[in-house]
């Protein structure tokens, strides 16, 4: 038999902060469930987030090659970031230009989806990116970025091969594919 309780059902008994920082927050939470039975839940409150799919006006996608610290490896990626306040597209251009130095002369919404819902309440907006001019990038101090080209058939290839392994990228390209077929040769 299949159990389906409403969200209101999850009723919230007490929430606090059990941790701040710049990017996000762990909020820890007593909930009484529909069973009525009472657990602490613990989950991150992240800001929306942006993953933008650059394509040149030969096919190539923009990729970052990035030094993560937390896997301690360097990771192909797309661009993006967290949007601070300001519009998913705003964030877009801007996070596309300080990390490739390309600018966009068009821009298409492709969707969203929540990178770890079991987790985190966070939403990533996803915008493909045409038009491309190439500028000088502007990285931050803690970024160590790499920018490359791909052929879109080779970066579609890395990832079914496991190559490419970051979660929001490999999600933003699923939602570009239909957008980039036939300009895969």
């Amino acid at each position: 038999m299949e159990r389906r309780h409403a969200l209101t059902e999850w009723r919230v008994l007490k929430k606090s902060i059990a941790f701040s920082c710049p990017w996000y927050e762990i909020a820890h939470e007593r909930i009484r469930l529909p069973t009525d039975h009472v657990i602490d839940y613990y989950s991150i409150t992240i800001p929306p987030s942006v993953m933008v799919v650059p394509v040149t006006a030969d096919g190539r996608i923009v990729l970052l090659r990035q030094y993560r610290y937390p896997t301690r490896s360097w990771s192909y990626e797309l661009p993006g970031g967290n949007t601070r306040g300001k519009s998913p597209l705003s964030t877009g251009r801007q996070e596309l230009f300080e990390e490739t130095g390309y600018r966009a002369g068009r821009w298409t919404r492709l969707g969203c989806f929540h990178p770890y819902s079991g987790m985190s309440d966070e939403v990533c907006y996803v915008y493909l990116a045409r038009d491309l001019t190439s500028g000088r990038q502007r990285l931050e101090e803690r970024e160590f970025i790499q920018v490359i080209t791909m052929p879109i058939r080779e970066v579609f290839r890395r990832a079914v091969r496991n190559r490419i392994q970051d979660g929001m990228t490999l999600a933003s390209l699923l939602l570009a594919g239909s957008h980039l077929k036939g300009r895969s040769r």
